[in-house]
């Protein structure tokens, strides 16, 4: 098994041993991790740092990040997000969703076949949990035109709580999917709308035996059967939407038609996508080290990536220097910082 020396920067807290792509390393090799960039071979960064600060580190940089951002492959070799990139052997397309806390190998065992029963657990006609509003205020606009228009909608997030003594439910626990259970319908909107960026809000929903209302990214359509929840995009404006809802809400045998409906269009998803990604992943650290950079080392793209080095570190000066109160020395420490060779 081959020995790879490899340093993570940026990823999120509880990143480890139940991430696909840590999963899908330790499988396949014998993984050093260095806690010293210097030190490793390739860098695993993300976003959840200080801006450009893989860009210190001459090192195979492999960007992986599930956010609504697009990975700028003048700065990195590789990159895992979830934009249906194509970018020769440099891009991977993974949808957030399919992570472990997303439920999404376990969607093929829920059992859709007993409609009635699952009905008659519905205490509540919709939930919205959110932790903050959306681009363009969508998410919310939308919550308060149902709850206002047509029925009261649960609200046990940290956003827009409406719930006695602001009592919130949490993602990280049993306890969201356990109140998602008691409701027919889930609003499942995404923080912002971008191709590609579907979350773990469609599966919680799925996986809670509820009808997801799903406001997002269009690729959801190629992941998901379209007759097993409401696509806003689908719609001409939120007015027509909730006319659905209300047919399906009012109609029994529609809401239970439509809860039985099959979840995903291929149920082979999962165990695709992870083999095309073992194979993506695999093909980076497979390689010699040096054949595996596909960035431009040189030119215009070494120029951008030092103008950015150059921005972050100047700022960071100015801001100390300031704080300091010593205006008088910023410009000075600054030509003799970056001086030109």
């Amino acid at each position: 098994m081959k020995t790879i020396h490899v340093c993570f920067q940026g990823l999120w807290d509880d990143f480890g041993p139940n991430d696909l792509l840590y999963k899908i390393l330790l499988q396949n090799y014998n993984v050093v991790i260095h806690d010293n960039p210097e030190e490793a071979d390739y860098l695993i960064c993300s976003v959840f740092d200080t801006p450009y600060e893989y860009c210190k580190f001459e090192k195979i940089r492999i960007l992986y990040s599930g956010e609504n951002y697009i990975p700028d492959f003048n700065l990195i070799d590789y990159g895992i997000s979830s934009y249906p990139l194509v970018l020769g052997d440099r891009h991977f397309c993974k949808p957030q969703c399919i992570e472990s806390y997303g439920h999404f190998a376990s969607l093929r065992n829920i059992d859709r076949s007993h409609p009635i029963q699952l009905l008659e657990k519905k205490k509540y006609f919709a939930n919205f949990i959110a932790g903050h509003e959306s681009e363009l205020s969508i998410r919310g606009d939308f919550f308060k035109k149902l709850d206002s228009e047509y029925k009261r909608v649960e609200s046990p997030g940290y956003y827009l709580n409406n719930m006695p003594n602001g009592k919130c439910v949490k993602w990280t626990d049993d306890s969201k999917l356990q109140f998602q259970s008691q409701c027919k319908f889930t609003l499942c909107f995404e923080s912002t709308k971008h191709d590609g960026f579907i979350t773990e809000k469609i599966t919680d929903a799925f996986m809670a035996n509820t009808i997801p209302i799903y406001y997002g990214s269009d690729v959801v359509k190629k992941i998901f059967n379209p007759k097993a929840f409401i696509n806003c995009a689908d719609f001409a404006s939120f007015d027509e939407v909730i006319e659905k809802i209300k047919e399906i809400d009012q109609d029994d045998e529609k809401y239970k038609e439509m809860i039985s409906q099959p979840i995903l269009r291929n149920p082979n998803f999962y165990e695709e996508t992870m083999a095309e990604m073992e194979k993506f992943v695999c093909h980076i650290f497979d390689q010699n080290i040096e054949n595996a950079y596909r960035r431009s080392r040189v030119y215009t793209p070494k120029k951008v990536e030092d103008y950015l080095l150059y921005r972050k570190d100047n700022n960071r000066i100015i801001k100390e220097f300031t704080a300091r109160g010593l205006i008088k020395e910023i410009q000075e420490r600054i030509k003799q910082k970056f001086k030109k060779k």
